[in-house]
């Protein structure tokens, strides 16, 4: 390509790279080439399996406590301070240690939980800690079926790299239950703590209540991916 003219507009500017038109003051301007993102997947049917609604959308989730694990897993010598339920905890640096979502059916302690405490369509708070208002686990009323949680093996497609984390919820309380908050914690254990701890790692907060009836099964699926 050449650049050779007697003035600009000999130029043909059309086959210059993207990135010689970046404008440091527009902070829409990504020169990174990484995208992280997260979508979340809701997914509503009936007994018989019969799919009632089904739609995605963008997930606000990680938090405060999910970069600051990362930053102690990263900074070997350093801490980082995650805030459980009001209380501070450590996480030594890279000594070793796991932080699993893969509850059991019926575990409502860890993996992907949902609540009823939100307005739909509210902005998350990073710093939230713990949902508002978990629904329990169970068959009475105000109660959901806890599915077992289950994360797929990585893969790749082109520039894309992703995986998923999915859970079932099935409503057998007699009654119609809101969801209007989602939640992922982790079961973490190791990095020095004298004991396992349950960490909120991510929060999202749906545009719109999600009413699951009596007899229906709501799917919730998040999808991570990084595009190079």
């Amino acid at each position: 390509m050449a650049l050779i003219g007697l003035n600009r507009d000999e130029l043909d500017l059309s086959q210059l790279p993207e990135d010689s038109f970046y404008d440091p003051k527009d902070d829409k301007d990504d020169l990174s080439g990484v995208q992280i993102r997260a979508t979340i997947t809701f997914r509503i049917t009936n007994p018989d399996g019969t799919v009632v609604r089904e739609w995605t959308e963008p997930a606000h989730s990680l938090n405060t406590n999910f970069v600051d694990i990362i930053q102690a897993l990263w900074a070997a010598a350093q801490q980082g301070v995650v805030n459980t339920s009001g209380t501070g905890i450590t996480i030594q640096g890279a000594s070793g240690g796991a932080w699993s979502v893969t509850a059991a059916s019926g575990d409502s302690s860890h993996g992907i939980v949902v609540g009823s405490g939100q307005t739909a369509g509210n902005t998350p708070n990073p710093a939230t800690s713990s949902l508002a208002a978990q629904v329990p686990a169970g068959t009475s009323s105000g109660q959901l079926e806890y599915g077992a949680v289950s994360v797929s093996s990585v893969s790749a497609s082109g520039q894309t790299t992703s995986f998923t984390i999915s859970r079932s919820f099935t409503n057998v309380s007699g009654s119609t239950i809101n969801v209007n908050e989602i939640g992922i914690v982790a079961l973490v254990s190791g990095f020095g703590l004298s004991s396992s701890e349950y960490v909120l790692i991510a929060y999202d907060i749906p545009s719109s209540n999600i009413a699951v009836q009596n007899g229906q099964t709501l799917t919730v699926t998040y999808t991570f991916s990084v595009t190079t």
